[in-house]
């Protein structure tokens, strides 16, 4: 019967030869995750990395404000502009909303109280005008000269420094100026446009012009409008 030989067992070159070869196979053991990483068993080395191989895959971010600057002073966002207030006039009713009988013909015929928001940039005066929509814009009241740093009207005031024009129901034989309040025909609705305007330049006219005069310099130097519509049925 043939036996095997242990490597203890191994005499001379034997033992020698087989000690060598089971140190290689210890180094090899050892450096088995790095060959099987590194490079296959047929000796060939590794490929240099590629750029994108070297980048890391960390991208870092960065916040910018609105209207800040980078490092060399440059802007890096332009800052944003809070958007403008709409000019907007508001009345003690509602747009299509109905008046009440105090400022009309069969109330104490004064006027409301009002008040605006929004007055546009270059505004030098503001200016309002009452027309009856179903007769012909008849006129009910038309004033310039109002202050548009001062936004409010009290009811039935008429702001010192002023100009109030003619309204519709002057005649040759008399004059009449100021607010003259709703007075439709008996059972019938009419709607009442209050145009407030925003002016460029002042008017340059007198208390008691006719109101198609301070119509048409009201109109020539207006920038911006605002209307609230007013409704009113005699009883």
């Amino acid at each position: 019967m043939r036996h095997s030989r242990s490597v203890l067992a191994a005499p001379g070159r034997d033992r020698a030869r087989l000690l060598r070869r089971c140190s290689l196979g210890a180094l090899c053991c050892a450096g088995a995750a790095v060959a099987l990483v590194g490079c296959n068993s047929d000796g060939r080395t590794l490929r240099p990395a590629q750029p994108s191989q070297t980048q890391s895959v960390y991208t870092p971010t960065t916040t910018t404000v609105p209207g800040s600057v980078d490092t060399l002073g440059a802007a890096v966002v332009p800052e944003t502009q809070a958007p403008a207030l709409a000019f907007v006039l508001h009345l003690p009713f509602s747009e299509g909303g109905t008046m009440d009988a105090k400022y009309t013909c069969n109330g104490a015929d004064v006027h409301p109280a009002l008040r605006w928001l929004g007055t546009p940039d270059g505004t030098v005066e503001m200016a309002l005008e009452v027309v009856d929509t179903d007769a012909a814009n008849f006129v009910h009241w038309i004033i310039a000269g109002l202050d548009p740093t001062n936004p409010s009207i009290g009811e039935g005031d008429v702001p010192v420094g002023a100009i109030e024009g003619q309204n519709g129901f002057s005649t040759a034989a008399a004059v009449s100026i100021g607010w003259r309040g709703p007075c439709p025909p008996k059972g019938t609705t009419h709607h009442y446009r209050f145009t407030l305007y925003a002016l460029g330049q002042q008017v340059e006219l007198a208390t008691g012009t006719a109101a198609a005069d301070l119509q048409t310099a009201i109109e020539s130097a207006a920038i911006a409008a605002a209307q609230v519509t007013g409704v009113y049925a005699t009883p």
